[in-house]
């Protein structure tokens, strides 16, 4: 599949499964290989600024203002569980029935540059927004990578998955920022699997809506 073919045929198709039935997990030990291979072209993305060397961990040190943290399909029916058991947080945005119908996920987050203001995460300057910025380049090109590679990924918002307190039961330090949690489906599920595509699929204008040549004088 070349570049322009993979970018074209990339879709949103989200699958929500019975929490208290979950698919069953088919993704072995080596699948994460894959995954591995996919964050490995994630990270080619391009970025600016460094990530703030006091922000970094002692096992992830890269240079790089993003962060990728992945549950294997395991890993996804134990968040379940725990979503649903002991109810740490509310969950009403369908990350329930989505961890019972993934095959991995991948929480993508980013690393802003210390605020001088208590109480607050971030400033909002250049530095941050560029940190954003190659960010939400990097979770595209996990997005794509997994389209050339005929895998289904979905990117959401994060939803519950964005509250401290599952972040910090997944291990994650609590300074970096959750820009996307990316769904990775199987191609194949029951009829019972309900399934959603991306609601702007078909709002998408021509070239002309949203690109003009700039002509000084």
């Amino acid at each position: 599949m070349t570049t322009d073919e993979t970018i074209r045929v990339r879709k949103t198709l989200k699958l929500r499964a019975d929490p208290e039935n979950p698919l069953p997990v088919t993704k072995g030990e080596g699948f994460k290989d894959t995954i591995n291979e996919l964050i490995e072209l994630a990270g080619k993305a391009p970025f600016h600024h460094e990530s703030p060397e006091k922000q970094r961990s002692e096992t992830l040190k890269g240079s790089e203002p993003w962060r990728f943290h992945a549950l294997d399909g395991k890993g996804c029916r134990t968040l379940l569980n725990k979503l649903i058991d002991e109810k740490p947080v509310k969950s009403s945005d369908g990350i329930k029935e989505m961890l019972a119908a993934s095959d991995t996920l991948i929480l993508g987050t980013w690393i802003p540059e210390k605020s001088r203001k208590k109480g607050r995460k971030y400033h909002p300057n250049v530095k941050n927004m560029e940190h954003i910025a190659a960010t939400g380049a990097a979770i595209q090109n996990l997005l794509l990578a997994a389209t050339a590679c005929d895998i289904n990924a979905y990117w959401s918002s994060g939803g519950c998955l964005r509250k401290p307190k599952l972040l910090k039961y997944l291990g994650i330090p609590k300074h970096e920022i959750l820009l996307g949690a990316i769904f990775i489906f199987p191609n194949e599920y029951p009829e019972s699997v309900q399934t959603k595509i991306g609601k702007n699929v078909t709002n998408r204008g021509g070239l002309g809506d949203y690109m003009d040549w700039v002509e000084p004088e």
